[in-house]
């Protein structure tokens, strides 16, 4: 493929995307606002760190350049997140507690079982999973591939 074809392909993705750019701001304030409220709540760590990644992790969650499932986090090709800096782990929680959310409430309004994420509330992370953060059985200080974490 050469460089125009490529070009083209990526401003076809970019309209294609530009659509869904106003839900995604809505997306990232909340998981903003959530970041906020849990680590000051926890009075642990510092937000900005988190905050600063807000944009980037809901674009590539949303784009379609990472291919996963927020019901099925163990598919075998699903591609992995991977967090470099450990301190950062908020905007992972946040962002997932917003998307476990909106499928909550979509499945609810529903009863659709594609909205709904499997092993529920003991696999997904809920907005009122946040007041949990480094407390004693809640949402440890660094995400693992296991329970409410994977």
């Amino acid at each position: 493929m050469d460089a125009s074809t490529h070009e083209t392909r990526v401003q076809e993705q970019l309209k294609a995307l530009s659509s869904h750019w106003g839900h995604w701001e809505v997306v990232k304030d909340l998981v903003d606002q959530l970041i906020a409220l849990t680590v000051n709540l926890r009075q642990s760590g510092h937000p900005g760190g988190s905050r600063s990644k807000v944009h980037g992790l809901v674009s590539l969650l949303l784009s379609g350049a990472m291919r996963w499932d927020i019901r099925w986090p163990e598919k075998r090709f699903g591609d992995r997140f991977i967090l470099v800096g450990g301190h950062v782990v908020p905007v992972v929680y946040a962002t997932l507690a917003v998307l476990s959310e909106a499928l909550r409430i979509k499945h609810r309004q529903t009863g659709d079982a594609r909205y709904a994420i499997r092993g529920g509330a003991d696999r997904a992370v809920y907005p009122e999973d946040l007041v949990t953060f480094r407390r004693h059985k809640g949402l440890s200080g660094h995400a693992e591939m296991v329970g409410k974490t994977l």
